[in-house]
């Protein structure tokens, strides 16, 4: 049996209790705290298999609690396909934008709604093997205003569709606003 073996936990509530069951290896403990009980559960693994403990995998699970726990854990699969798909369709639109139509990184930011930092992580390294060689010859041709930019991005503004940066604004104190909203103390 290899330590990189993953173990299945069985948790269930037992009063102010948690019953730690694993299976395969016919070991059963309680503890109060999930927290606890992973960390019973994997060092009796660990002692079980003589292996350490920061090499044991272990896949914990509560059946009682599925049907409350399954639909979080869904949901939270398909947000990541959706974040993957978004970095996709980003890198895309990135490397057509900047590799290819030879738009600067920051108005391609604007153009997608994101930081310039954020568009840098999708841009080819200058000079590297992978960057095109011809990428800064020929001519520039006119750049397609996106439709609505992603979830979360800053608003879109009324001028050519092109999404509007989040305006800075000093935060005032407490103080510098009386209750009837006028400035001053109090």
């Amino acid at each position: 049996m290899s330590p990189r073996d993953e173990f299945q936990v069985l948790l269930r509530r037992i009063g102010r209790w948690w019953a730690i069951d694993i299976p395969h290896l016919d070991l059963h403990t309680q503890c109060r705290t999930l927290e606890g009980a992973e960390d019973l559960a994997r060092g009796l693994v660990a002692e079980a298999i003589g292996a350490p403990v920061d090499v044991i995998v272990l896949n914990m699970v509560v059946p009682e609690l599925a049907p409350v726990l399954g639909p979080v854990a869904e949901a939270r699969h398909r947000r990541a396909a959706a974040v993957a798909a978004e970095d996709q369709a980003i890198a895309a639109a990135v490397h057509e934008l900047v590799d290819k139509q030879h738009v600067s990184q920051g108005d391609a930011a604007r153009l997608l709604g994101m930081p310039p930092s954020e568009v840098a992580h999708f841009t080819l390294q200058r000079g590297s093997a992978t960057a095109d060689p011809g990428q800064c010859t020929g001519q520039r041709t006119p750049v397609p205003v996106p439709t609505p930019p992603r979830p979360g991005a800053a608003p879109a503004s009324t001028r050519a569709g092109l999404p509007r940066r989040p305006r800075q604004t000093a935060a005032r104190p407490a103080w510098a606003t009386s209750d009837d909203g006028t400035a001053g103390r109090g």
